[in-house]
């Protein structure tokens, strides 16, 4: 009997979190938008691909099955709890896999619903030995246990290869007049002057040949990235440009600007989100390479998101052994760079207004890309049919 309001008391446990997750969920106070500046593991996971079974909740799942064990346990049956055993035990199984090698995310509250689940196997398996074994044909259910099985392969197919939800947002809008501390992104420097790309209504200028790029600067399309080098979901956006430029090689210039996620040098990161460490310093060194040796630009970039994210004195090193140790020391002490990352910080400011979500990808006349999307597949066609390209190009 202890068992069985034991039971029942984490029965109504898991559907009160499953429910709340799923109110979080619809009312859009978590969205599915992939990138670095989520308010917490929940968010991440929440908001990740397999938090969706053909376009459902996963809580709401969850919810479902709690509520089901809520109302059998007031009549006991060896092969449903067998079947509520299977499909918990089952969940939590998979679902944590997915935390643990998939979304790399912790979050308390879906942590404890696959907890409780377990918990709750365990009593069902252990309370089976005290119930009778039903014989004949009025046994309730015969079945369950192996539509259980039934239901968790099914579960499992479906996320792997049933639709994908997007998890990245597109926005238009505008930005704010060019002043003199943003038309740093637009003024040339020395010889170089470049050309430069109108956006936002002609508001905001880009120049292609004085600010940091992967790619010819005279090739036919620009995009610009805001990203930080600390952010595991902007090293997911570098991998699936670089297959965009592989497929399309000499169509992209792609302008770099970084944007540390960090208070202690930008003012606009919420106060309510955890700093990336070592931002503000891989950003300025980043900066620094491209005015030290744009051509080791590319290199510089790869190194700098190597994982784990170095520490900033070996990171120094790293970009001192490209660029040369003086040339480097001279950037560092440009005020260009300081320059520059405020004017990056003030787009920021701007750009955050739907979403904080990064990295940020601005593409066409004012079109914008916030987050990851879920496949690089998804990036390469939609930057395709944005700049009206085939694949034979």
């Amino acid at each position: 009997m202890k068992s069985l309001w034991l039971l029942r008391v984490l029965a109504l446990a898991g559907l009160l979190i499953s429910s709340y997750l799923f109110i979080q969920k619809v009312t859009g106070q978590i969205d599915s938008i992939v990138g670095c500046g989520g308010e917490s593991g929940c968010a991440n996971v929440l908001g990740s691909r397999w938090s969706q079974y053909f376009g459902v909740p996963v809580s709401a799942l969850s919810a479902t099955i709690y509520l089901a064990l809520l109302v059998a346990t007031r009549k006991p049956s060896r092969p449903v709890y067998a079947a509520f055993a299977i499909l918990l035990a089952g969940a939590a199984l998979w679902f944590v896999g997915l935390l643990i090698f998939e979304v790399k995310a912790f979050c308390p509250w879906c942590s404890a619903t696959h907890v409780i689940g377990v918990i709750c196997a365990v009593i069902l398996f252990l309370s089976m030995r005290k119930l009778e074994r039903p014989e004949g044909p009025d046994t309730p259910l015969p079945f369950a246990p192996l539509g259980a099985v039934a239901a968790m392969i099914f579960l499992v197919l479906g996320q792997v290869f049933g639709p994908v939800p997007d998890t990245h947002l597109k926005t238009g809008g505008s930005q704010e007049k060019e002043n003199k501390e943003t038309a740093v992104h637009a003024r040339p420097a020395g010889t170089k002057e470049g050309r430069l790309v109108a956006v936002f209504d002609d508001n905001k200028h880009y120049n292609t040949g004085t600010l940091p790029h992967l790619g010819p600067a005279d090739a036919p399309h620009v995009i610009v990235k805001y990203f930080d080098f600390t952010c595991a979901s902007c090293r997911d956006m570098k991998e699936d440009l670089h297959m965009v430029v592989t497929k399309h090689p000499g169509k992209f210039c792609i302008i770099m600007l970084p944007v540390p996620l960090n208070r202690f040098c930008n003012p606009h990161y919420p106060g309510r989100l955890d700093n990336h460490e070592h931002a503000c310093e891989l950003a300025r060194l980043g900066l620094a390479a491209w005015r030290a040796k744009p051509e080791a630009f590319p290199e510089v970039h790869e190194a700098l998101f190597t994982r784990p994210v170095l520490k900033p004195e070996i990171a120094e090193i790293a970009v001192a052994q490209i660029v040369g140790e003086d040339a480097l020391g001279k950037a560092l002490e440009d005020p260009w760079v300081d320059e520059l990352l405020k004017a990056n910080l003030n787009d920021f400011r701007q750009l955050i207004t739907e979403t904080i979500k990064m990295p940020k990808l601005l593409v066409g006349k004012g079109r914008m890309l916030h987050g990851v999307t879920n496949s690089a597949e998804t990036l390469l066609r939609g930057l395709e049919h944005e700049f009206k390209l085939t694949s034979s190009k």
